[in-house]
């Protein structure tokens, strides 16, 4: 595999200015979709030239004997970058039905500031704003959300006092090639782009076709999602079989 230049392909991904539905998989069986779309022209609003990337999707919750699965997390994510590739804002919600919860991130401004709001049956149950709050990862503990994300939320480490932590985004690795691969039983001539932290040992890789389309995504933490085009009948059977059918 030839090593390329990351912006290479981010920039093959923006110009693509389509979207794609991938089905997601933990430990080879369907688990959920996902939409990933990547984008770049002029802002409407402001005139301005912006990079863009959203994904949405779903974990579900299979049941053999439902074709109708439940909803166990849904989440929704939009980027803007500029056209030298910097963060210009971000904004990602997520919802868990079965807490009845909700919670939301936003990125904007310069500096970046993050703001988050969390909530439960409605009832709002932590709110964060980095420009006029200093961060205290130990006042989550008080809170219901706390059990189901742990020691505290995905972005705390992010959150200064008044802007964005760049130096969690500097510890990001990002290595970027270009071959052949296997898919689906054909060969195509693909992109790689590995991201590893270097705070740990997983790391990420996702292919795109040579025209910025994603065509898989691997994790180190038994989740990968594939697009559909590619997808094996095999994963989707799985989730029909019942215990008799081994």
């Amino acid at each position: 595999m030839a090593q390329v230049d990351p912006r290479e392909v981010y920039e093959v991904f923006f110009a693509w200015n389509e979207s794609t539905r991938m089905t997601l998989l933990e430990n080879g069986s369907r688990r959920g979709e996902i939409t990933i779309a990547g984008g770049s022209g002029d802002d409407r609003k402001t005139g301005l030239f912006v990079n863009s990337f959203s994904m949405t999707g779903t974990i579900d919750t299979i049941d053999p004997s439902n074709d109708f699965p439940g909803i166990d997390l849904s989440w929704r994510g939009l980027a803007e970058f500029s056209r030298e590739l910097e963060l210009d804002s971000g904004d990602f919600s997520v919802r868990i039905p079965g807490l009845n919860m909700s919670a939301h991130v936003s990125l904007e401004g310069r500096p970046m500031v993050t703001k988050a709001a969390v909530s439960m049956s409605e009832i709002p149950v932590f709110r964060f704003d980095s420009s006029k709050d200093s961060f205290n990862s130990g006042s989550l503990q008080s809170l219901p959300l706390a059990g189901a994300f742990g020691d505290g939320l995905p972005f705390s480490s992010m959150a200064g006092k008044g802007e964005l932590d760049e130096s969690v985004l500097d510890s990001l690795k990002v290595d970027a090639r270009m071959g052949n691969f296997t898919f689906g039983g054909r060969d195509l001539q693909a992109y790689l782009l590995i991201f590893s932290s270097g705070d740990h040992d997983e790391a990420m890789r996702v292919f795109l076709s040579e025209v910025g389309e994603p065509l898989r995504i691997e994790t180190d933490f038994g989740f990968e999602a594939v697009s559909e085009i590619l997808m094996p009948l095999e994963a989707y059977l799985k989730k029909k079989e019942s215990p008799s059918d081994d």
